[in-house]
């Protein structure tokens, strides 16, 4: 900030030392910076202080005294600065001011005081040093005029206090009305429960996107029981309610899916997460945070069901099938059939593998309509059915009515079967015997075709 006093003007020497000063007064009183203050006095520094014993005279004297201050003085703020300065001799000028010093609201002190400061500066060796600082405000203890109590330090303070308190509300009234834009445009529904000594729930208040989501009127939402924490329409699963009662103490939090069924009927998957924020009297506050993820759900449920479905026939596939074999017979009944559709190489080879795809879907077809949700394509031109909890009898009349419709529609098979009786019955010991004798059906099938063969 210094520069060479031959090579500046009077107005740049008072302009620079206004700019002193008020780095001065900014450092000492905002930031508390001490180094920095006692970096500009010069050796025979002269400093009065506002206090009346506030008086030294040396650099070092005056430089330990302002060391003292460190870490002690409030954090405050400058503003209204005004200032005049005045060359009184050569390279040396007089600065004088006055400002607001108040006290920052994060100190929770409120106070404001008018300020009063005179410097005087001299350039040394080109350099400008501050050689008198004088600190003073207009304010006793008491005024002459004032009894009891010291009146207009007292006012200014409590004016300084309303400003702060006003701007805080201002604060506060701008992040409220933040909130709430936030609140009712976001796109979950977000609502707030009071439970109730008793146990019971009573809705608080509730945003916008909750009325779209349950396609409700506020009304409606505002006159609905919510006694259990969710609304009668949703489908109900004795787990909800535990696992909303289960939130204790601040900060518990569990995550619900769950369905509910909209004004109009219309079912959607609801995500929720319930979380306690806050104690209050009469008892804890939940907030749930509700995202519709029907479409979600939609798309899982079809990739779960595409993992699971063979794409050319509609059937279940291996992965299906084999999950079956982990898991075993319910304890009842089963009846295993496994078919082999014979000559697909033959038809893919003379008619192409459209003919060749056409065929097993029409054996899928046969197969499905008679076992409905009990049947797998295990292979290229092999599949197997699946019958729970039947007789020995019903279940190889339904084997017998896959052949026959087999038959009618052009197509040789090879079957292997095996059923077991309830507390017998086990899986994947059925699938090997159905394997064999379907292997043996098979070969007795080709034998019987080339003994005609040779006969013609």
């Amino acid at each position: 900030m210094a520069t060479s006093s031959a090579k500046l003007s009077e107005r740049e020497k008072k302009q620079e030392s206004i700019a002193l000063t008020s780095y001065l007064m900014h450092k000492h009183y905002c930031d508390n910076d001490i180094p920095a203050v006692v970096s500009l006095f010069g050796e025979h520094i002269h400093w009065i202080g506002a206090a009346e014993q506030e008086y030294q005279n040396g650099k070092k004297e005056v430089t330990d005294i302002f060391r003292s201050f460190t870490g002690k003085l409030q954090k405050c703020n400058i503003t209204g600065e005004e200032y005049e300065a005045t060359e009184i001799a050569p390279d040396v000028v007089l600065c004088t001011g006055r400002m607001w010093i108040s006290t920052d609201p994060t100190t929770e002190t409120y106070l404001r005081v008018h300020q009063r400061i005179s410097t005087v500066f001299l350039w040394t060796d080109s350099i400008p040093r501050c050689v008198h600082i004088h600190a003073s405000n207009p304010y006793t203890e008491m005024q002459d005029d004032e009894t009891g109590f010291p009146i207009r330090m007292a006012r200014h303070s409590y004016e300084y206090m309303q400003q702060c308190i006003a701007q805080q509300k201002k604060q506060i009234a701008a992040q409220a009305n933040a909130l709430s834009s936030i609140y009712n445009t976001v796109p979950c529904a977000i609502m707030r429960f009071k439970r109730n000594q008793d146990g019971s729930y009573r809705l608080i208040t509730f945003n916008r996107a909750t009325c779209d989501m349950m396609q409700c009127t506020k009304e409606e939402i505002e006159n609905t029981d919510w006694n259990n924490g969710f609304c009668g329409q949703i489908e109900w699963n004795s787990n909800l309610r535990a696992r909303l009662d289960s939130l204790k103490k601040q900060g518990d939090s569990v995550t619900l899916e769950y369905k509910l069924h909209r004004k109009t009927g219309e079912p959607i998957d609801i995500n929720s997460t319930n979380s306690l924020v806050s104690e209050e009297d009469g008892g804890p506050v939940i907030q749930r945070i509700s995202f519709d993820i029907t479409e979600r759900v939609k798309m899982e449920t079809l990739l779960k069901r595409k993992s699971y479905e063979d794409a050319m026939t509609g059937l279940f596939n291996r992965n299906k099938f084999n999950q079956i074999l982990q898991s075993g017979p319910d304890g009842k009944s089963l009846g295993f059939a496994y078919f082999d559709i014979n000559g697909l190489k033959a038809i893919n080879d003379s008619k192409g593998h459209h003919a060749g795809d056409d065929l097993l879907r029409r054996a899928a077809g046969h197969i499905s309509r008679i076992f409905a949700q009990n049947a797998y394509r295990i292979g290229g031109d092999e599949f197997a059915a699946l019958e729970e909890g039947a007789g020995e009898t019903e279940f190889q009349e339904k084997v017998q009515a896959v052949c026959t419709a087999l038959r009618n529609d052009s197509i040789e098979s090879a079957v292997g079967t095996s059923w077991q009786p309830a507390g017998a019955a086990d899986i994947k010991k059925q699938f090997e015997e159905a394997d064999r004798e379907m292997y043996r059906s098979k070969a007795a099938f080709y034998q019987n075709r080339n003994n005609d063969r040779r006969k013609s």
